[in-house]
């Protein structure tokens, strides 16, 4: 079957998952549960714990037993029922204390990383991806995988088959001790370290069974009990990060993790921390570095958000580098030459704001600076004028000054967004499209459509795994990319094209995760 027809399918599939949505015990109606044969006691039951915590109603789930437990489990399945983590408004119902957001500031809490809580469970996982490009032969363009595994008792445990090779992962909790080994799970959140560069997990989340795909890796360690949770500390070897065993740490809640090889003089750190301030509003922090003798690699990325979501700042700087990834990566083909680049905009109610990039590419250097300011603002959306400067120095000498006017709605994480901004020598329409249909599924579509002849490469942000944001420069004549994440299903398609070549280059990567309890 050639990839045309695998596309028109997954995307079939796509489309009616899509629509299908995820429903939880909240969206079950009392006649759903009564045609199912469970009694009016059990309903009430079911209706007063779907409308309590997410812990509460697995708990209740959990201390049935006979008839009652194969009735609840039967509705569970026969209707496709999830049961996501809960709404920023039930979460912010418990708003912690100032010592409580102290906690936060220090490390010792994370909200966004607690753990699900933990259900017996089997799984499948299917991935298959597909790179339509010349001039690569087929073992690199295309990677399928299947996985089959479990998760009893907090151990995890997985068999699976990428492409011709067949691989084992396990996850074993010992009391105070943890073993993991093969080639899926480790006991730090780590995007980067040792990383199967044809593969990728966009089911990578707290209380996934699918997290990163990893290169054949060994951790033996001890758990210690910290305010309820547990940090680990122990050693590891995995020959795809260094060629010498090292030692590893993680904190109690997953925030701040790192390994460190002395022999092969290599670490990597990982952090991932929310604070929240009563004064001075909400921030984030995510960052991974790898550190090495030969080449370092890695990214930081910061969000700021002032109390009353009036003021908005982020920032991103990257060092971005061909030893990370195989010869190709979610569509792209990697430069030869490493890439240092760094980010940041402000803003005062999205309205008023700026932004400026700066980048080296070897001996290719580029800043860019813009000012944005609203023509007209309406609770319908708001129309902004974008002044932009574009520099770069080294092998070329170009200046060009862009004039762009666009739409622009948002409100929290949903985006809607179009402009034409026009250079000297043409112009370039951009777009975007966000939108999260619940609290664990997200569509996403951009564009970037250049005309004429530009001398600089345009502003465009990138699908990125490790981190919330990530921007990069392109030269593309055209760019069009679909994503769409939840927490069972994931689609990611782009197409792009350069005016010199008559070739366009397809990706699409395809993501199916089925988790049965048990």
């Amino acid at each position: 079957m050639d990839w045309q027809k695998k596309a028109f399918f997954l995307w079939l599939f796509f489309v009616q998952s899509l629509f299908a949505g995820e429903k939880t015990p909240k969206d079950v109606s009392v006649q759903e549960l009564l045609a199912q044969g469970l009694s009016p006691k059990l309903v009430a039951q079911w209706k007063t714990k779907a409308n309590q915590s997410r812990e509460s109603f697995f708990e209740w789930k959990r201390s049935l037993a006979g008839n009652d437990a194969k009735l609840v489990s039967k509705v569970w399945k026969v209707l496709h029922l999830s049961y996501p983590k809960a709404q920023k408004s039930e979460l912010q119902q418990g708003k912690p204390t100032q010592k409580e957001f102290a906690k936060v500031a220090k490390g010792n809490q994370n909200p966004s990383q607690t753990s699900e809580t933990k259900v017996d469970e089997v799984f499948v996982g299917l991935s298959t991806q597909n790179l339509d490009v010349r001039n690569l032969p087929l073992e690199e363009k295309n990677h399928s995988a299947v996985s089959i595994g479990g998760n009893q008792n907090g151990n995890r445990y997985v068999l699976e088959k990428r492409d011709e090779q067949f691989l084992y992962g396990i996850d074993l909790n010992l009391q105070s001790y943890r073993i993991t080994s093969g080639s899926r799970y480790k006991p730090i959140p780590h995007f980067y370290f040792d990383k199967d560069p044809n593969f990728y997990s966009q089911m990578d989340r707290p209380g996934s069974p699918l997290p990163q795909p990893i290169q054949s890796s060994h951790f033996f360690g001890t758990q210690f009990p910290y305010e309820g949770k547990k940090g680990e500390l122990g050693g590891f070897f995995a020959n795809g990060f260094s060629h010498h065993p090292g030692i590893y740490f993680s904190s109690p809640n997953n925030s701040y993790a790192g390994v460190w090889s002395p022999g092969g003089q290599k670490s990597s750190f990982f952090v991932n921390d929310t604070i929240q301030l009563d004064t001075f509003g909400n921030h984030r922090i995510q960052s991974e570095t790898i550190f090495d003798k030969k080449e370092s690699v890695g990214f930081l990325y910061t969000k700021s958000e002032s109390k009353d979501s009036v003021y908005f700042f982020d920032s991103t700087v990257y060092r971005d580098s061909p030893l990370l990834y195989g010869n190709v990566a979610n569509g792209e083909i990697r430069p030869e030459i490493p890439q240092t680049l760094g980010y940041a905009r402000g803003s005062y109610k999205h309205l008023f704001g700026g932004e400026g990039l700066s980048s080296q590419e070897g001996h290719r250097y580029e800043t860019g600076s813009s000012v944005f300011f609203p023509l007209f603002a309406s609770n319908w959306g708001n129309i902004l004028f974008r002044y932009r400067k574009y520099n770069e120095r080294g092998n070329y000498q170009f200046e060009e000054i862009g004039r762009a006017i666009f739409y622009e709605w948002r409100k929290e994480k949903t985006v809607f967004s179009v402009g034409f901004e026009t250079r000297e020598k043409g112009g370039q329409w951009e777009g975007k499209i966000a939108i999260p249909i619940s609290s664990s599924q997200l569509i996403e579509l951009s564009a970037l459509f250049r005309e004429g002849n530009l001398n600089t490469r345009s502003w465009f942000e990138n699908w990125t795994y490790a981190s919330d944001f990530n921007i990069n420069l392109s030269d593309r004549e055209e760019i069009l990319k679909l994503k769409f994440v939840s927490s069972f299903l994931s689609l990611n398609v782009s197409y792009s094209k350069r005016e010199e070549s008559p070739n366009p280059i397809l990706f699409i990567n395809f993501q199916f995760l089925h988790r049965m309890e048990i």
